[in-house]
């Protein structure tokens, strides 16, 4: 059997339906975050960790925001079980692994206020947020790669790598745009960080489940 073969046995079903769950729910989370805080939060110049303030009534909406992280955290560890079972490269692994650790970060610890100093917590929820979403891109550009023809990630090659420089051209615009307004001040913000963060959590949506499917496809074909 050549090297990249990978037995159907090996891709588990079980570990893609548990992804696809994870993601649904922090969909979900995320759809309503903006819907109840649409008046507390901007979607277009304020970031998605900038939920952790909104208010739902008399409860914070923080643990709302941690939920949505942890349920992303979690159905990625689910791919990544699913990626290991299938003997995906070491590399791989580790990139996805980071990109739950960051995630889990981004649930635990907030980000500073707009427009208030900034701290150690801050600057750790900014730094885990810019490795997880430099990590998952990665992930998927070595999950891709050539040379690979029995891997079931092989058919969805092309749209998976596309999504993967959408993610890394989201992630290049949104940091340019925080370092613009490090700056120059909140005041003269002229990039909309939310609308592209936004831009930037649906690609990498999209590229999650694009990693996904091969999962659920070998299955059913079996």
């Amino acid at each position: 059997m050549p090297t990249s073969a990978i037995p159907r046995t090996a891709v588990s079903p079980v570990h893609g339906r548990l992804a696809l769950v994870g993601i649904g729910v922090a969909v979900v989370i995320a759809a309503e975050l903006h819907l109840r805080l649409s008046t507390q939060v901007s979607p277009v110049w304020q970031t998605l960790s900038e939920y952790v303030y909104g208010r739902l009534g008399h409860r914070s909406a923080a643990p709302l925001f941690g939920a949505m992280c942890l349920a992303l955290a979690l159905g990625s560890l689910a791919l990544l079980a699913g990626l290991v079972r299938a003997r995906r490269s070491p590399a791989v692994v580790v990139l996805l692994g980071v990109w739950c650790a960051g995630l889990t970060v981004c649930a635990t610890v907030p980000v500073d206020p707009d427009g208030q100093a900034r701290t150690f917590d801050g600057q750790l929820h900014n730094v885990a947020a810019l490795t997880a979403f430099l990590a998952l891109p990665t992930a998927a550009l070595l999950l891709t790669r050539r040379g690979q023809s029995t891997c079931p990630w092989e058919q969805r090659r092309t749209a998976t790598r596309c999504l993967a420089v959408g993610s890394f051209a989201s992630v290049a615009v949104v940091l340019g745009g925080f370092v613009l307004t490090l700056l120059t001040g909140p005041t003269q913000q002229e990039v909309t960080l939310g609308l592209f963060e936004r831009l930037l959590f649906t690609v990498d949506l999209a590229l999650l489940l694009t990693m996904v499917r091969p999962l659920l496809a070998v299955s059913r074909k079996a």
